[in-house]
């Protein structure tokens, strides 16, 4: 009995998930947290759960709280310590972010959100190195890895390092056409080396792709 107790109020809090009935959810994993037969693991997906719904409500003090009972509960929850991580990073708290996001890393070590992530505390607190060193790591783990290639190409950007900006900007581009915020930081490039007119160009590009993509949102 305990246990069809237990898979209903599972059914019914990723139900009311589903159809963004957030406070309902809130408390179906509330109910299934205090059920007399919930186990260990059971126990760290509902706070997990319920960290991630309280945080779409905006209550991060909450979200926080949760995601520290999933990690006391279970000390290897690579997803617990990411949003921990995300949190402070919100708040622009990027030396708190950063070691949440070292210790979801030592779990999960090829998790290219965390490392992107990372990347941007580091790139926030210009501390270049350590940025362009987490980037790199990223696309050593996927080489396709778009993000990593145009957050690098600005870390590059940020201490003049032209040329490797320009090779990773480029190829942002060459993964994605349509990436026009990389056009724009390329043509910034361009235009600090005084290539006036591929600065112009694609500068131009990224207007024009701006553009497509408002009125696309507008459909």
């Amino acid at each position: 009995m305990n246990e069809n107790e237990i898979s209903d109020l599972m059914v019914e809090a990723y139900t009311h998930q589903k159809n963004g009935k957030l406070s309902l959810a809130i408390q179906s994993w509330n109910a299934l947290l205090n059920h007399s037969s919930i186990t260990q693991d059971l126990a760290v997906n509902s706070q997990l759960n319920l960290g991630n719904l309280h945080l779409q409500q905006g209550n991060s003090d909450l979200a926080y709280e949760c995601m520290v009972k999933a990690i006391k509960a279970n000390p290897n929850s690579s997803e617990a310590f990411f949003c921990l991580a995300y949190m402070e990073q919100e708040k622009e708290n990027f030396n708190e972010a950063i070691e949440f996001f070292k210790s979801a890393l030592q779990i999960k070590p090829d998790d290219l959100g965390a490392l992107n992530n990372l990347g941007n505390c580091y790139d926030r607190l210009n501390k270049s190195k350590d940025s362009i060193k987490t980037y790199s790591k990223a696309i050593s783990i996927d080489s396709e890895y778009i993000a990593a290639y145009y957050n690098r190409g600005n870390a590059y950007s940020k201490i003049a390092d032209d040329k490797l900006a320009l090779k990773d900007l480029t190829h942002a581009i060459d993964l994605d056409n349509n990436f026009y915020q990389a056009y724009y930081n390329r043509g910034s490039v361009y235009k600090r080396i005084g290539k006036e007119d591929l600065a112009e160009k694609d500068f131009a590009k990224a207007q024009k792709l701006a553009r497509q993509e408002i009125e696309q949102s507008k459909t």
